[in-house]
């Protein structure tokens, strides 16, 4: 990884061991430079047989692409998540913060802790908006949260979900997870098995903070993205997706294999989309 890569707080967060670099092609290259055929969001199977290449024996290999779906972590998905454990720093602050957050009177009850994701910010502009990207509405989250709330049912278990989003003050008047939070605990509380229902917004962290804390939860819900994406595929509990993109006939969608992007046992929900909000 680079010493200096803008994003480059992968090793900060978890177990990777890294080696930095100033620059790949003088320190590391000469190298082989494979990548992926077909879309970035599509599965290149040629990229799973390089094991069956002679050529690129006792040389380093520069693979570029997005690399973006669950079919390449097949046969190595044990060993990955070995790497992408939580190092023990971060293990500790994000438990403290969970402790913080735990609800009045929940302490020694039955609970479980759902993430969301919702990818906002870029997505809002107008090129990303005609590229393809969409943003679920709130019949989405609300179909996806209840579901979650309906699993409890019987169990007199409690559903604390916690918000992340690359644009929490938007989302709070767009979405209002509190507005949905509160008809979820009316419906609940007018049946016999009542259900608590508490909705916390992660604030004042940053991105690898949010995607250390959506690998905790006992589920995930996810907007759009591959964000969101890694979210999930570190829970590896419960995930529901938004169906609806990205939208039909778009560019995007022309790269885009579902299949090869979200795990089979992903569950979709659609619902309508927001608008460009942005130019």
């Amino acid at each position: 990884m680079l010493q200096r890569h803008p994003y480059g707080w992968l090793d900060r967060w978890f177990e990777v061991p890294v080696t930095r670099v100033d620059s790949i092609h003088r320190e590391l290259c000469p190298c082989v430079t494979v990548g992926q055929a077909g879309g970035f969001y599509s599965y290149s199977a040629q990229l799973s047989l390089l094991s069956n290449r002679t050529d690129i024996t006792g040389k380093s290999l520069l693979v570029c692409g997005w690399l973006q779906s669950w079919k390449y972590t097949v046969g190595v998905e044990s060993a990955l998540r070995h790497h992408l454990r939580l190092l023990p720093y971060v293990s500790a602050a994000i438990h403290n913060y969970l402790d913080q957050i735990l609800p009045s009177g929940w302490k020694g009850q039955s609970y479980s802790r759902v993430g969301i994701h919702v990818r906002a910010g870029d997505t809002m502009r107008r090129g990303k908006w005609e590229y393809g990207y969409t943003i679920p509405q709130r019949p989405y989250f609300e179909q996806a949260m209840s579901r979650f709330v309906d699993q409890q049912q019987g169990h007199g278990g409690r559903v604390q979900f916690i918000v992340t989003s690359d644009s929490l003050a938007w989302v709070k008047k767009a979405i209002n997870f509190t507005f949905i939070a509160q008809q979820l605990n009316q419906t609940s509380s007018s049946t016999k098995d009542v259900v608590l229902v508490d909705v916390v917004y992660s604030e004042g962290h940053d991105a690898g903070f949010d995607l250390a804390l959506l690998s905790v939860c006992d589920g995930v819900i996810m907007s759009t993205g591959s964000y969101g994406w890694w979210g999930a595929w570190l829970a590896n509990k419960t995930t529901i997706y938004f169906s609806n993109w990205p939208r039909i006939g778009s560019p995007l969608f022309a790269q885009f294999t579902r299949e090869d992007f979200f795990p089979p046992s992903w569950i979709p929900i659609g619902g309508p989309v927001f608008p460009c909000c942005q130019s």
